[in-house]
């Protein structure tokens, strides 16, 4: 919930700060892309392990290390790119290539997680979507500022999903 809360308010926060090229946008880019980064990898192996022990389910598990990790060369080839300024356009082609790889992967992440033996209380079907929605948004490249919305609609659902499980299991180790 705190990822979907968090990603339009940076969204705008770092269109603001972009008027200023200073160190101190420099530092507030490399912060972001830190927490975020470590946002998405926490949410993502907490998703695994909920869909491992609760549902036995790891037909995803590929899915989500392939989207953690684009995630992490991600993360670091824009940090480079902010400090790296001879490097800025290699680094950018290099980022749109795994920008498109990031985004199949969540759209093919979102068709496994259909073959989910439960509804997760109606929310798996709508969550899903979200997530291949987000995932063409990205692969479109031009299309992605339009992710980070449909995103913060799937983390705010994936938020709904781990607190509906985990009321309905307490005092389990499941949740």
């Amino acid at each position: 919930m705190t990822s979907a809360i968090l990603s339009i308010p940076v969204l705008l926060l770092s269109y603001h700060f972009n008027e200023n090229d200073t160190l101190g946008y420099a530092l507030f880019l490399t912060f972001m892309q830190i927490i975020a980064l470590c946002f998405f990898t926490y949410l993502n192996l907490f998703l695994k392990k909920f869909l491992n022990l609760r549902f036995s389910f790891h037909d995803a598990d590929n899915y989500i290390d392939f989207l953690i990790t684009i995630n992490f060369f991600l993360c670091f080839a824009g940090i480079a790119e902010i400090y790296l300024s001879t490097f800025a356009e290699p680094l950018e082609q290099f980022s749109l290539l795994l920008l498109g790889s990031f985004g199949i992967g969540q759209l093919l992440f979102g068709i496994k997680l259909f073959q989910l033996p439960d509804t997760l209380q109606g929310l798996l079907k709508p969550f899903c979507f979200f997530v291949i929605l987000t995932g063409i948004l990205v692969t479109t490249i031009f299309l992605s500022p339009f992710a980070a919305l449909t995103g913060a609609i799937a983390d705010v659902m994936l938020g709904t999903i781990f607190f509906q499980a985990c009321e309905t299991c307490e005092g389990q180790d499941t949740c």
